[in-house]
């Protein structure tokens, strides 16, 4: 779950709260956030130990081939653990996947492999890896390598991101066993039965559960980086090299173009390049990484200019310091900022973060009408204006614009011809009717309480429940705001104790199908689409079902996929189970004295390698 500007590695390391969130059946997920609001940072919040005027621990102007930046935290590096904003981009620098995403471009292409084929039934992938790639430690990377990586994504006790590879459409061919646990018998992994073979030195052998459409993407994931076998004795059959927290959180080993030079936890990361990459030679010699977890003293390092490359605090934006140049192929829009404080005008891009910010509510508690009523009320436009400051479009599907069938252009004409709640309007008199011929008035409002996060952009969604809450006193709806941590939000709402709250969810791979999962009746869906059953409901369901039986690649498989979301995303309005938001955008700042490529989306790793100077 990740809120407001919640960029970060988009589709790859999303659940970054806790593990056993991962468990709730949630809908949404949380990541590090390459915008300005970063849900680790806190957002807008300004804890105590900045001050204006402070140097916020600032050292001297960066120099030479050194590139510096401010981290909100760097605690664990492992590939398989989930990560914070911090600890995500060192492991986006020491690591590297079989396919990664080129700049400007969702088609995967190969990194560590160089060629692969797949099988006639779609489900078995062979991959010749590389004969040029070594480990930070010397090693050459080998199929064995790779069996023993995801074997640990697989079974480690260390693992939060087994599901990667055990659940949902991408699923590597495996075994389970049944384990009582806390009373219930489980279907658990069978450690040692994936299905992943090392044929020889150099080739590997995947097979699927079934074939996947999007199977590329997953295999460009990064929690499958390969690791040097034995590494870590946290499988059967390994004693490991080193200790644990020694590779985790000191020394972590890839095949990334920087390696770990020193690591001062809670203080400062030190990459260097690697001279043995297989790449191209990384443009820094050097990144070092400042941990900085106030936003005010992360402010100072950026306009003393410690930094080349930062964000800003949303409650330091100013939209009208902002002049956009030119937009690029993935609809990046970039240009300069200023000026800032210290006088000087920088540069500045934005970038789709393929995520989806809402308010959910439980169906189960709040009424149709209700519902209905208050999607009626508001302007989706005031949400990106008043809340987030322009940075962001309005949300009017859960499908963001970038991977709508169709894209940007379809996803604008759907909603305009076919939003019932009114497109760019509030539609204050079809409120009000609805709640009065659901029986509400003056005398007889609904009442219903909003919770919202109060250490992710509580500024921000401060300037939101004011406007909810003007308009639904307009419309015969008391609307009470209640504030709590999100972890409190999370568990409230699984134990079904919340009216509406907010919420929201990171694509992590290209396509409807990853945010349409929470928009379909089961059992332990955040949604709490309860409606037992509703006309609504009933086709999300059967849509869902379509989705599932033609999850192979294709035309045709595609076509059906896609006539499935729209319908999903219809049924969705019906029953107003949502109260959309916005799809915020990422934001990048940078000095002159650096050339920093734009990233190109929220699915792509956020990496300075190729930054020259």
């Amino acid at each position: 779950m990740q809120d407001s500007n919640e960029g970060g590695r988009a589709r790859r390391t999303f659940l970054k709260t806790a593990g056993v969130v991962a468990t709730a059946g949630l809908a949404g997920c949380s990541g590090g956030g390459n915008g300005t609001e970063s849900p680790t940072s806190g957002g807008e919040t300004e804890p105590s130990g900045g001050t204006e005027g402070t140097d916020g621990g600032a050292g001297e102007t960066p120099t030479g081939n050194t590139l510096s930046l401010s981290i909100p935290n760097a605690a664990n590096f492992d590939p398989v653990q989930i990560k914070g904003d911090g600890s995500q981009l060192v492991s986006d620098h020491v690591f590297s996947e079989l396919f990664a995403l080129p700049r400007g471009s969702l088609e995967p292409e190969a990194q560590l492999v160089s060629d692969y084929s797949v099988s006639d039934d779609g489900r078995t992938y062979t991959f010749q890896l590389r004969e040029d790639v070594t480990f930070h430690n010397g090693e050459q990377l080998t199929a064995s390598d790779v069996v023993y990586s995801w074997e640990r994504l697989a079974a480690s006790e260390n693992s939060q991101e087994g599901g990667v590879i055990l659940e949902g459409g991408f699923q590597i061919e495996h075994d389970t066993t049944t384990e009582t646990v806390d009373g219930e018998e489980q279907e658990v992994y069978e450690p040692g039965s994936l299905a992943v073979e090392a044929v020889d030195d150099t080739t590997l052998e995947v097979t699927l559960a079934s074939p996947f459409f999007d199977a590329l993407f997953w295999f460009a994931y990064g929690s499958l980086s390969p690791v040097p076998e034995g590494i870590v004795g946290d499988v059967e059959g390994y004693d490991g090299e080193m200790a644990y927290s020694e590779f985790a959180s000191q020394s972590p080993i890839g095949t990334g173009p920087f390696r770990a030079e020193t690591v001062e936890t809670g203080t400062e990361v030190v990459l260097a390049a690697d001279e043995e990459y297989h790449g191209e030679e990384p443009g820094p010699d050097e990144i070092r990484m400042q941990v900085v977890q106030n936003t005010q003293a992360s402010y100072q390092r950026a306009v003393n200019e410690s930094v080349q490359v930062f964000q800003l605090p949303n409650s330091r934006f100013d939209p009208s310091k902002v002049s956009f140049e030119e937009t690029r192929e993935l609809g990046q829009r970039v240009g300069t900022y200023g000026p800032l404080s210290n006088d000087e005008t920088v540069n500045y891009a934005t970038w789709d973060d393929a995520y989806t910010a809402y308010f959910i509510f439980d169906c189960s508690r709040v009424e149709k009408p209700v519902r209905q009523a208050l999607n009626y009320a508001v302007n989706q436009e005031n949400f990106v204006e008043q809340g987030f400051r322009g940075v962001g479009e309005p949300a009017y599907h859960q499908s963001p614009p970038s991977v709508f069938p169709g894209g940007k252009e379809a996803y604008d004409q759907h909603a305009e011809e076919n939003f019932p709640y009114g497109y760019n309007e509030a539609m204050m008199e079809e409120a009000r009717t609805t709640m009065e011929e659901a029986g509400y008035g003056p005398d007889n409002p609904a009442s219903i309480t909003l919770s919202l996060y109060n250490d992710r952009n509580p500024d921000a969604y401060s300037r939101i429940a004011d406007v909810l809450r003007s308009k639904a006193s307009a419309i015969h709806v008391d609307l009470t705001i209640e504030r709590a941590p999100f972890n409190t939000i999370i568990s409230e709402a699984v134990s079904g104790n919340l009216d509406m709250y907010t919420l929201g969810n990171g694509l992590e791979y290209p396509s409807p199908m990853d945010m349409l999962k929470f928009g379909r009746p089961y059992e332990g869906n955040l949604v709490r689409w309860r409606e037992d059953p509703s006309d609504a409901s009933g086709r999300a369901a059967e849509a869902w079902e379509q989705i599932q039986n033609n999850l192979g690649p294709g035309e045709d498989a595609q076509q059906a996929r896609n006539e499935a979301f729209i319908t999903m995303e219809e049924a969705i309005w019906e029953d107003a189970i949502y109260l959309t938001n916005y799809h915020p955008r990422g934001q990048q700042w940078w000095y002159d004295d650096v050339d920093v490529p734009v990233q190109s989306s929220g699915f792509h790793d956020r990496l300075y390698d190729d930054v020259t100077f």
